[in-house]
Parts: structure tokens; sequence; C-alpha cells
């Protein structure tokens, strides 16, 4: 079974007839961290929106998951720092939100429980677990909100720049994060980032849309910072 869950040929995409994409083209295998890089305006938003189908106009090319189930696929939106909790509850129970959710309202039972502290134990949550949501720090509430995802053990999740508010040692602790739970649970992240260079230390492969060639890269992430860096000397 080949280990590609996502294909992306020859897309192209036109918001309000101006060209956003133009033929953009890369695959997704599994346990890929996939940093998605550019400039303000160079489309990253709007990919991962018409990958995850919530953009439907004004494409062409081909889109395609393979052995992987839209049950599996997951998205922490751009901002997600500034969307309040409606239920002002502790770390632990916000999560569980998550996995109520997938049991369709079935009351909690010890197995869950135990699943929702490994899970935070796992994204260094474990001490804050009985601290109202609205108490923690932006990292920390970041974390809840990723492990409120996580505990539907899903397949792909989508990442859309929720780091944007925290500064450089919590980006780079939210990164590592990320790479933790790629490495040790085997999900597979496309996270769109300012910053390639902070995250190029944890993502496997970069697509960076170049906004004004209307074309890309897509390869090593080390790599392409690597190259950056040797033509500014």
């Amino acid at each position: 079974m080949s280990d590609i869950i996502l294909t992306v040929d020859n897309f192209s995409l036109n918001i309000k007839n101006r060209a956003v994409l133009q033929n953009v083209t890369f695959n997704v295998e599994r346990g890929d961290y996939l940093a998605i890089g550019g400039i303000p305006g160079s489309g990253k938003s709007s990919l991962i929106k018409s990958m995850l189908g919530l953009i439907t106009t004004g494409i062409e090319g081909e889109i395609a998951y393979h052995n992987i189930g839209k049950d599996e696929v997951s998205y922490i939106p751009q901002n997600v720092m500034q969307t309040k909790e409606e239920f002002p509850g502790t770390a632990r129970e916000i999560v569980a939100i998550g996995m109520i959710s997938r049991n369709r309202g079935k009351i909690m039972g010890e197995s869950d429980w135990e699943k929702v502290d490994e899970l935070l134990k796992d994204m260094g949550l474990f001490e804050v677990r009985d601290k109202k949501i609205n108490k923690l720090n932006t990292l920390q509430q970041l974390k809840v909100n990723m492990a409120k995802h996580m505990i539907t053990d899903p397949k792909l999740l989508y990442i859309d720049n929720p780091s944007s508010t925290l500064d450089v040692k919590s980006k780079i602790n939210f990164y590592e994060t990320v790479k933790r739970m790629c490495d040790n649970r085997q999900l597979t992240v496309i996270f769109i980032t300012h910053n390639i260079k902070e995250i190029s230390k944890f993502a496997n492969k970069l697509l960076f849309l170049r906004k004004r060639e209307k074309n890309f890269y897509f390869g090593d992430c080390a790599d392409f910072i690597k190259e950056k860096e040797s033509k500014a000397k």
C-alpha cells in the first residue's frame, strides 16, 4: 500500500476573476510534517480551504485523498485563539468535548478519561489539566485546542497559522509538540506558517508559494532554507 494520502495535481484557483494559484502540484505522505509558506496573499489559506472542500468554485486540476476517510481529517483554523471557548471548563474537560462528540454524546467512561489524560501528558498539559481554560497562557490554550482535535484520532491535521500570537520561544515549543505528535501518534500535519526558518527544524517538507511569480517550491524544508541563506550571502 502506498504511503501517499493526498495528491494535488496541476491545481489552479481563481477568486473573483483573479488568479490566486496556478498549476500547483505536490503530494503528502503518511507521517509528513508539511509546512506551507509564502508572503500574505500568496494563497496559503485558500489552498488548504480548497483541499478541505471549503472552497469549491474557481478550481481547476485535481485534489484527491487516498486511504483516508473524511472523519480522519481535522482542521484548526487561523486565529483560533481569538475564538473564546463557549464552555469555560478545565483543560481536561475541553479535550473531553472532542471525545464526547466522537462518541455521539455517550457518557465518558473510565477508559475515555484515561485516553484524555494520556494525550494531555504527551502534549505537556497534564500538570494544568484541572485549570480553567481562561487561566492558561496562550501556548497552553493552543495546545488544549489541538488536543481537542487530536482526541478524535485524526490521521491528517490541518493547522492554519494559529501560532502568530505567540512569542518565539512558545512558537518553537508548539512546532516541537506537533513534531512529537507526528512521530509518536503517526499523525500527518499540514501547517501554514509565516516563518519557515523557525519551523524548518521540525517540518520535513515545505510547499512555498511565490505570489508574484505564481509558482512554487516543493521539497525538503531544510534544503530550501540553506539555499535561501546561500543566495543571501
